[in-house]
């Protein structure tokens, strides 16, 4: 027992001299690799990273994970830690991908692609003044969004149109102007869970005096909003299920009775339809999903969505309807704290012109959704010929397969388009090091598991991507397997 005391004491105490050892905060920033670094406005935050690393390796010493260390050897491996971390702050920045899912507006991955001459109305408005808020004619000035917000009147055929930075923050507009005084009515069934953990509810409750909550998770009715009248509500709101459905026994309200119960009771109504369909993709074989178009006709009073989703332009959320009820929404205090910039503003202003003039073509989030199922085929067999003939090691083989891409956005969560996808089946059948491998080239590759196969579906890749899709898997196969 007095030896294993003996022993422990001896150990702490060899813990307790690296400790000792431990380089000063100054001492790492005189480092060359680290000094180097130092500006005038990077100096307090280089010296919070170094206080980190000595607190990360005090830490590592009292567990025991670096032994006896100390002296010079403990003072390369903090600055090591810290020219690290320094390199990936250096880095950071958006990196390109490849999205090869299949999934169109993937919203991790920035949801819709933006055409070429969306990219340079934007980079004229990023390199230069324009006229955001002055007429040149006048003089005067005038509103940043008045462009935009004619053309989606014109193209919906409403009276008026409003734009803020999203669609949660339309929703948000509309019930504070709304329902702040009094309450929002709204289906328990449709009251969603957004990307990035956002709830509905949560988002209601702090824009309404109070949330209404009608029906249950899969059966309201019309004589639920009838009660939530009486009770106080001030709006009536329908909002898309995004990216789930109930089935079976359910019931809901259909819009134009929910639009002709507001009518009648002199209560707004309105619907969020979510991703902004203004282009009817039904025309091309898409169903499952109403157009604002066909919504509108429901009677409805606003409806609000995403111009980044279907309608394939930047970030921001449109609300339009009467002019009556639009201008409320402009003259609330929260359209200035919820507005787009004038980058936005220019994209979307070129994608809605493109739809105006039927250049559909020239939007690449519509043109991937409309793009044949042939098209792609054709594409996927060529790509496997090139895979091929690349003679992948560790690939067992390469195949174009029938499968189903994803419009994404929460749009069409049922309706999944037909695709050509390419299989490549992994010999050791663990295709998570290929995928791994995949994200790490540059640009980086994304694609699909299923079983031991990696899948590569190409109606979300651009036909200028192939060559750099082909050298990625090469290269990415090539890290894990050995080359040929």
């Amino acid at each position: 027992m007095a030896g294993f005391v003996t022993i422990l004491t001896e150990g702490m105490m060899d813990i307790q001299s690296s400790l000792k050892k431990l380089p000063s905060v100054e001492k790492l920033l005189e480092e060359g690799r680290i000094a180097t670094r130092i500006g005038l406005l990077s100096r307090r935050g280089i010296t919070a990273l170094v206080r980190a690393s000595i607190d990360r390796f005090r830490k590592r010493l009292l567990d025991g994970e670096l032994g006896r260390q100390g002296g010079q050897a403990l003072f390369r491996l903090i600055a090591d830690d810290i020219a690290l971390e320094l390199d990936r702050l250096g880095g950071t920045g958006q990196r390109r991908v490849i999205n090869a899912t299949g999934v169109i507006l993937h919203t991790n991955l920035g949801r819709a692609v933006l055409g070429t001459q969306t990219c340079e109305a934007i980079a004229r408005a990023a390199s230069g003044y324009v006229d955001l808020e002055v007429d040149l004619e006048t003089g005067k000035r005038t509103s940043r969004v008045r462009r935009v917000q004619r053309l989606l009147s014109l193209i919906t055929g409403t009276e008026d149109a409003l734009v803020v930075n999203n669609n949660a923050a339309a929703v948000l507009l509309a019930v504070n102007t709304f329902a702040a005084e009094g309450a929002v009515a709204v289906s328990r069934g449709e009251l969603v869970e957004i990307g990035g953990s956002f709830r509905l509810p949560e988002i209601l409750a702090s824009a309404a005096g109070r949330i209404i909550e009608v029906g249950t998770t899969n059966r309201t009715h019309l004589e639920d909003y009838v009660r939530a009248i009486e009770e106080g509500a001030t709006l009536l709101l329908k909002v898309h299920a995004s990216n789930y459905r109930i089935l079976g026994y359910t019931n809901e309200v259909s819009l134009k009775s929910l639009a002709e119960l507001g009518k009648a009771h002199n209560v707004v109504t309105m619907y969020d339809q979510g991703s902004g369909i203004l282009y009817p993709l039904d025309r091309d074989g898409v169903m499952g999903e109403a157009s604002i178009e066909t919504i509108l006709a429901s009677g409805v009073d606003l409806v609000c969505f995403s111009t980044d989703k279907v309608l394939g332009a930047t970030q921001g959320g449109a609300l339009i309807g009467p002019r009556s009820l639009v201008g409320k929404m402009r003259g609330n205090h929260l359209s200035r704290a919820l507005r787009l910039d004038k980058l936005a503003i220019a994209g979307l202003e070129q994608v809605l012109m493109h739809l105006w003039l039927g250049e559909y073509e020239s939007v690449p989030a519509l043109r991937m959704i409309t793009t044949p199922v042939q098209s792609i085929a054709e594409r996927a067999e060529r790509l496997v010929g090139r895979l091929e003939g690349a003679r992948l090691p560790g690939i067992k083989s390469v195949a174009v397969i029938t499968g189903e891409s994803s419009i994404g956005g929460g749009s069409f969560p049922i309706n999944p388009l037909p695709t050509a996808l390419v299989e490549l089946t992994i010999e050791d059948g663990t295709p998570e090091a290929v995928v791994a491998a995949l994200r790490k080239q540059d640009p980086a590759i994304l694609v699909r598991i299923k079983g031991n196969t990696v899948l590569i579906d190409l109606r979300s890749v651009f036909e200028t991507e192939e060559d750099m899709l082909v050298d990625g898997v090469v290269a990415g196969i090539g890290d894990i397997y050995g080359r040929e």
